[in-house]
């Protein structure tokens, strides 16, 4: 997949191989009204028809062992699309990872071994 962009504007060329023939297909990608939501948690879920993923700021603890968690969007996905999601999610960890270390998940451990990549 290539992209250009041009401001608020991308052109994506996709290439899908389709019946033995590689097709290329060029998307113009609009997102200068797109809203953003930063996100420190998911939450997946959902049923055979859909894949629900609720995006959520930091945990905010209400007590010694309760926390509130704000739900600030909801995407619904179909299973096809959830599959395709999590594809592109590990390759773009996988490039992160190769250009920055490896991303330690365990906080505590973080903590202990700082990352070591080029930032």
């Amino acid at each position: 997949m290539e992209q250009q962009n041009a401001g608020s504007q991308s052109i994506e060329t996709i290439s899908a191989s389709a019946d033995q023939q590689q097709q290329q297909f060029q998307l113009t990608i609009d997102d200068a009204t797109t809203p953003v939501t930063y996100s420190t948690t998911v939450r997946v879920w959902g049923s055979a028809e859909e894949i629900n993923l609720d995006f959520a700021g930091p945990l905010r603890p209400t007590g010694p062992s309760a926390g509130r968690l704000k739900i600030d969007q909801r995407l619904i996905l179909n299973p096809w699309a959830a599959k395709r999601l999590a594809l592109a999610l590990n390759q773009a960890v996988a490039r992160y990872e190769q250009a920055y270390g490896v991303l330690e998940l365990d906080a505590r451990k973080r903590m202990i071994n700082p990352p070591s990549g080029n930032r």
